[in-house]
């Protein structure tokens, strides 16, 4: 997931420069998706909608247009547009359903909503219940209905905007190795 709130962050930034998005496992700590996400500053005399480039590890760029909607209370809020179907959202995704429909194949997309990867939120069809029949009711001998299951954690990226910080928190090497 790419939030608007991590863009927001580059965006606002005075000094203008890359931030780091790395995402890293829950299970083993290891880097899993790193991004380099830079505020696109048009040439003079080109009136091109507001952007930010986000650039893969494997080198793709991907801009990803900005869309400012007021607030009641006076802020605004910077949203991302999807390049597929325009619209604006809070969270874009470089991952979507695999090619063959199969919700549990995913592969790479280029920073798209949640309903134009096609993807699904895990309390739909009852993910969040853990359905305790069958042969674990035989076993202990009396009937055990739906047992809550703890909502899955959001994958938030961690945003860095020094290489430094980025070496600290064990995301890259800093010096021999550029982040």
């Amino acid at each position: 997931m790419l939030p608007a709130w991590a863009v927001r962050w580059v965006w606002d930034d005075p000094r203008q420069i890359p931030y780091l998005l790395a995402w890293k496992s829950r299970w083993d700590d290891k880097v899993k998706e790193a991004v380099r996400v830079m505020r696109v500053v048009p040439s003079s005399g080109v009136t091109e909608a507001p952007s930010v480039e986000v650039k893969r590890t494997d080198g793709s760029v991907v801009p990803v247009y900005v869309v400012w909607r007021s607030q009641p209370h006076g802020g605004n809020s910077l949203l991302l547009r999807c390049w597929s179907c325009l619209r604006p959202c809070r969270a874009l995704y470089g991952a979507r359903v695999g090619g063959d429909g199969r919700f549990y194949a995913v592969q790479r997309s280029d920073w798209e909503c949640r309903t134009c990867a096609m993807l699904s939120y895990s309390s739909e069809g009852g993910a969040l219940l853990i359905r305790c029949g069958g042969l674990l009711s035989r076993l202990c001998g009396q009937a055990v209905g739906p047992v809550g299951s703890p909502r899955p954690e959001p994958w938030f990226p961690h945003v860095f905007s020094s290489p430094r910080d980025a070496a600290v928190a064990g995301v890259c090497a800093f010096g021999g190795v550029s982040c």
